[in-house]
């Protein structure tokens, strides 16, 4: 059964056909509903139907719809349901129960796992017919034997990390697969995702990383964000997404309140962090006056080009006043890396130096954790363990000198 989707030229509605086979004369049988809004209720109709038939509960249509197939479907419940692909049940549950239930940055994560990486090799199996090594085989496939930093994403090999993201997916969507009766049991929770390795984390110490930044702030694009990463320990979403009204330059404070993200063919979103959410950055007087020369050059820009730079009052913008691209700023961030001549990392692990070197000039873990925005000190503390126990050292050195001083 295959089903298609398409726009009405006449009445600008949208429409599905479902092709339902041949019939004992040859003749084609189809299923076509029309009068959608959009592309989206279409489609959602469309993954309605299809389950439905294979189910044979037409609940939510008419019965009426359904008479021809059922004439010519002489089967059990059972034997309908084995024949719902892997595939069509994805679909089926992206539009009903993922785009209905999730953000919409999620959604569309979903989405295209399901339709670059899992309908590919394993779509095309039955539902009722999938077994545990089919998803264990279609892991090992899939498992990227090094863990470069660099990693095609759009590579047909992926870390180890997004195949047990893409295990996760499967085993929530076959959970309600059964929960919905279309199988008897989750064939996945058998399954073992792949062994995570986790990513080792690049700190530099205090010198390297001015190193770093002097070498960063070459760059007149990339270097205010690359700099400003480095001192308040911002996520990359949170930076790209402020604008001048968060910086307050009297009471030395940058508050957070919002994140960027991209969107697929959408550009670039925003979205603004729950009232919980919301945390402020005291800014040293480094920062203060690097940010304040930006903003002057920033303006001077503005001047020359018009309105039509950074339209957006953003804090850190491209050449012509647009978004920061992340691709763009991966490349800039690691030419300012490679110039240092320092090991290898990522942008966010500024964000891991910024902590690091808190924690080891002994400001206190609370303080840390509302920098980062961490919604709990616990966080914290897992996250940099591995500073603390050289902080014992200094600890007991520190309770020695207070009897000394006696």
């Amino acid at each position: 059964m295959t089903g298609n989707i398409r726009e009405d030229k006449k009445t600008n509605k949208w429409l599905y056909t479902i092709e339902l086979g041949f019939d004992e004369n040859g003749k084609r049988k189809r299923k076509v509903k029309r009068g959608f809004k959009n592309k989206t209720e279409a489609r959602k109709a469309m993954a309605i139907a299809i389950a439905d038939f294979y189910q044979n509960e037409p609940t939510s249509m008419d019965t009426k719809e359904f008479n021809n197939v059922n004439e010519t479907v002489q089967a059990t419940e059972s034997d309908k349901c084995e024949g719902l692909t892997l595939g069509e049940y994805l679909d089926y549950w992206l539009l009903t129960y993922v785009e209905t239930s999730t953000a919409y940055n999620t959604f569309l994560g979903y989405e295209r796992m399901i339709r670059v990486h899992i309908k590919p090799e394993l779509g095309n199996i039955l539902l009722s017919k999938l077994k545990p090594r089919d998803i264990q085989d279609y892991y090992t496939r899939k498992v990227r034997t090094d863990n470069t930093l660099d990693g095609n994403e759009d590579d047909s090999r992926l870390s180890a990390q997004s195949v047990k993201h893409h295990h996760r997916v499967l085993s929530k969507a076959l959970s309600d697969a059964v929960d919905l009766e279309f199988i008897e049991k989750n064939v996945v929770k058998k399954v073992k995702p792949p062994k995570v390795q986790k990513i080792k984390t690049i700190t530099y110490t205090s010198i390297e990383l001015e190193l770093l930044l002097n070498n960063a702030i070459a760059n007149e694009v990339y270097g205010p964000i690359i700099y400003s990463g480095a001192y308040t320990g911002a996520r990359l979403g949170e930076l790209r997404a402020l604008t001048w009204e968060d910086v307050d330059f009297k009471n030395k404070k940058m508050f957070i309140n919002k994140t960027a993200y991209d969107v697929r063919r959408r550009g670039v979103k925003i979205k603004y962090t729950t009232k919980h959410g919301e945390r402020h950055i005291v800014m040293g007087k480094k920062l203060i006056n690097f940010l304040k020369d930006h903003k002057r050059k920033s303006d001077d820009t503005k001047k020359v080009i018009g309105k039509s730079f950074n339209p957006n009052n953003l804090v850190f913008c491209n050449s012509v006043g647009n978004d920061v691209h992340p691709s763009e700023l991966r490349l800039a961030y690691k030419k300012a890396v490679a110039q240092a001549e320092l090991p290898v990392s990522r942008f966010h692990d500024l964000r891991h130096t910024h902590a690091t070197i808190l924690l080891q000039a002994n400001v206190h873990p609370k303080i840390v954790s509302e920098r980062l925005g961490h919604s709990k000190i616990g966080i914290t503390l897992d996250l940099y363990s591995h500073v603390i126990p050289s902080l014992q050292d200094e600890a007991a050195d520190m309770f020695d000198l207070a009897f000394d001083d006696k």
